[in-house]
């Protein structure tokens, strides 16, 4: 394999390739052993026609491009090594030249990783949502907790009025004070919690709208597909499929893909962003706290980790890396951010 030309316009990488005919020979035989498990010819069984029958059957052009396809798959590592591109997209493959006994000479076009430009991310205003407990968030607290007693004991609620008694029976506490302190404490841990995830979402818009990078469509369309899964995940937790969904909602699933499109654009650009300041502040996941969350995935699972990280594919350990040094960054930005409230 060898790259003749590159060129880049924009995201867009263009690569002429050029790659020996004889490359393609054993990727044609492939193509058409591929076709002979698929074809229905009478006198033979799936899988044992002869080439020179399958011939006269196939089109030819159709088995060509199947074995190119199959040629690209084979020397397209090899070529981004030495091309030295990050792609974020299948690549668009077009023959220029094609004789036999003459090299290929094929164009490729490959969306790759953008560049990328970002700076006054540190100092982002970002406001503190209150986290005070009043008397009345307690309050109802308790008549939540009164009501969901009685209705499980199957006792009239007039029957259970709230008192050191009742905090006995529904907690832990030997009085009704102990009760509602610890139902302060829980709501005030939760409201912190709320707050915390507050200001890293307003980080993470103010990165999306700061930062300075031509988006490719391919980036998009993936960050579309990620939020569609992430959606199937939360409705399957509900007892819905994707598709009783979308019936509900009167809407076709091209309909929701367009929807998601502006919100996978500020998705896609604060991971880009993120990225940015990692190398800038050079952030870094060391092995040892790549194995603590691997373990706690291990936990979750119920598998040792050992026998948890054997399997996983070094494209999942990369992807783990990866969400690790998005969330370093971020609370590297959440740290030089100025909190009001």
């Amino acid at each position: 394999m060898k790259i003749l030309s590159q060129d880049k316009k924009g995201y867009q990488v263009i690569l002429e390739v050029e790659e020996d005919y004889e490359k393609l020979e054993p990727q044609i035989e492939e193509a058409y052993s591929e076709a002979a498990r698929d074809v229905n010819i009478p006198g033979f069984r799936p899988g044992k026609v002869p080439s020179s029958v399958l011939k006269q059957y196939l089109n030819e052009e159709a088995v060509i491009d199947r074995a190119i396809q199959l040629l690209v798959a084979e020397i397209y590592p090899e070529m981004l090594d030495s091309a030295k591109i990050k792609p974020v997209d299948y690549p668009n493959v077009e023959v220029k030249q094609m004789k036999k006994d003459s090299p290929i000479i094929f164009v490729i076009k490959v969306d790759v990783h953008p560049d990328v430009k970002i700076s006054n991310y540190k100092g982002i205003k970002v406001k503190k949502k209150e986290t005070a407990v009043k008397d009345s968030e307690v309050d109802e607290t308790l008549e939540v907790v009164r009501k969901n007693f009685a209705k499980q004991g199957n006792i009239p609620e007039s029957e259970l009025p709230i008192d050191d008694e009742f905090a006995k029976k529904v907690s832990r506490s030997n009085t009704l004070e102990e009760l509602k302190a610890l139902i302060r404490s829980n709501i005030e841990e939760e409201k912190k919690r709320d707050s915390d995830q507050s200001i890293r979402d307003d980080v993470t818009r103010n990165l999306a709208e700061i930062v300075e990078a031509e988006v490719p469509k391919g980036m998009v369309e993936r960050e579309i597909e990620l939020m569609l899964s992430d959606l199937e995940v939360s409705l399957k937790r509900s007892r819905m499929t994707l598709s009783s969904y979308l019936s509900a909602i009167k809407k076709d699933i091209d309909k929701v893909k367009e929807e998601m499109k502006a919100s996978a654009l500020t998705r896609v650009k604060a991971k880009l962003a993120l990225e940015a300041i990692a190398e800038k502040e050079k952030l870094d996941v060391d092995e040892g706290e790549l194995d603590k969350e691997i373990e706690a995935l291990a936990q979750h699972s119920g598998k040792a980790f050992e026998e948890y990280k054997a399997g996983l594919s070094a494209d999942v350990l990369g992807s783990i890396k990866d969400y690790m040094l998005k969330e370093k960054a971020i609370d590297f930005v959440v740290s030089k951010a100025k909190v009001e409230g």
